[in-house]
């Protein structure tokens, strides 16, 4: 621990006892992490300006994120079971023509599927399951082995495609391990968890690229795609919109049927445009501290056009869909569920998008909106909280109401 992050731990503890709780239902534990994590949110993404856009290595940058991760976690041996492996992303077809008509992101994608196509690539990935999930198929504990394999139990098994969170600069199946377990075993479902290619390296859209790719995996290994359930927190919330946005393209070019079963949004990062005041009212509260799109480091800008200085022209690219999905169409979308803390700083950002999911949507599919007060950003992570267990029990609710596959 650096002396600057031990002054931020005492100084939090001090006001804690000094001058009582920043919020009624907070503990020592959760306003110490809030006040550490936002201080390191700052060192991570000082202020800066496209003044100096020229004397940013971003290449530099992005390897400052994967020496400094976020942190793995364990899945309890109590809890289950997991392993990794990888996807051939080569061997995932994707028809060019399919895309046609997509807008901004087309010419992009076929580049990386013509790239995939000449360099062959793996994406690396975990399968979770809990013992939970195990049991519902009849598998011991001393004899897992199936549950780990990338196939159907049975027909009619729903699974889980995990998308994680991190800004798009950081996260992976290891950083949310926990987390998935806990997730399996309250829903009695595997979870799939991919490590999708990260900012700023590897700008907008490879992430939706292997997230697609990650879907017609499961599809090829036999899951009906009304079978496969989409899970992201945060910046994988964000994925897990822009991604059945893009299956519903691909659709309606095909014929095809490509809806997933169900999306599920635990404090997903509503877009690249932010106007919400959240964003200026909660700031003392949540972890996440805010950064400004005039900033070229922050992470909206290092997944769209790094190294791009914030023109007029450049915002209105930022409005496209797939990138702040607000703006675009979301009907069509299957029963989704958004979760999220009441004093986040995303908090009024993610309320339109639920809102504009339920106006798009009426009342052709269930879209359940729950807030939680005076929770943070992606509070589900603190497995102490008597809320997170609310929210992972809601979440359970939402999988066992929906309607059983034929």
């Amino acid at each position: 621990m650096s002396l600057s992050t031990y002054y931020v731990m005492c100084k939090s503890v001090l006001g804690y006892y000094m001058r009582g709780k920043q919020l009624p239902s907070w503990d020592l534990k959760l306003q110490v992490f809030c006040d550490v994590v936002r201080y390191y949110s700052q060192l991570r993404f000082p202020e800066c300006s496209d003044d100096d856009i020229d004397t940013i290595d971003f290449d530099q940058m992005h390897r400052g994120f994967q020496s400094q991760p976020m942190p793995p976690t364990e899945l309890s041996t109590k809890v289950g079971v997991y392993r990794g492996f990888a996807i051939d992303a080569d061997a995932q077809a994707i028809d060019p023509h399919t895309l046609d008509g997509l807008g901004l992101a087309e010419q992009p994608l076929r580049a990386l599927i013509e790239q995939d196509a000449r360099c062959p690539r793996q994406i690396p990935c975990e399968l979770v399951a809990s013992w939970t999930a195990c049991a519902a198929h009849n598998i011991r504990r001393d004899s897992h082995k199936a549950a780990l394999e990338p196939v159907p139990l049975a027909s009619s098994e729903k699974i889980v495609l995990c998308l994680h969170g991190g800004a798009y600069v950081m996260g992976s199946p290891a950083s949310h391990r926990e987390t998935l377990g806990k997730f399996s075993a309250c829903t009695g479902l595997r979870c799939l968890a991919i490590d999708y290619r990260l900012a700023p390296r590897h700008p907008f859209p490879a992430q939706f690229h292997d997230a697609l790719l990650a879907f017609y995996y499961l599809v090829a290994q036999g899951f009906k795609p009304k079978n496969i359930l989409l899970l992201g927190d945060s910046a994988g919330g964000h994925l897990c919109v822009g991604l059945v946005m893009l299956l519903k393209h691909i659709a309606q070019s095909t014929g095809s049927q490509l809806r997933p079963g169900a999306v599920m949004l635990l404090s997903p990062m509503p877009g690249l445009l932010l106007d919400g005041d959240s964003l200026r009212t909660q700031a003392m509260f949540d972890y996440v501290a805010p950064t400004p799109l005039e900033w070229p480091n922050a992470p909206m800008r290092l997944l769209y056009k790094p190294g791009h200085k914030c023109t007029d022209e450049y915002r209105k690219e930022l409005a496209y869909p797939l990138l702040t999905p607000v703006n675009g169409d979301l009907s069509g979308f299957p029963p989704t569920i958004v979760q999220c803390g009441g004093s986040e700083v995303l908090v009024d950002d993610i309320r339109k998008l639920a809102e504009k999911l339920q106006k798009d949507n009426h009342e052709r599919v269930q879209v359940v909106y729950d807030e939680y007060p005076e929770m943070v950003h992606v509070f589900h992570r603190f497995s102490y909280r008597p809320e997170a267990d609310a929210a992972f029990s809601r979440l359970a609710k939402f999988v066992a109401e929906l309607k059983q596959p034929s």
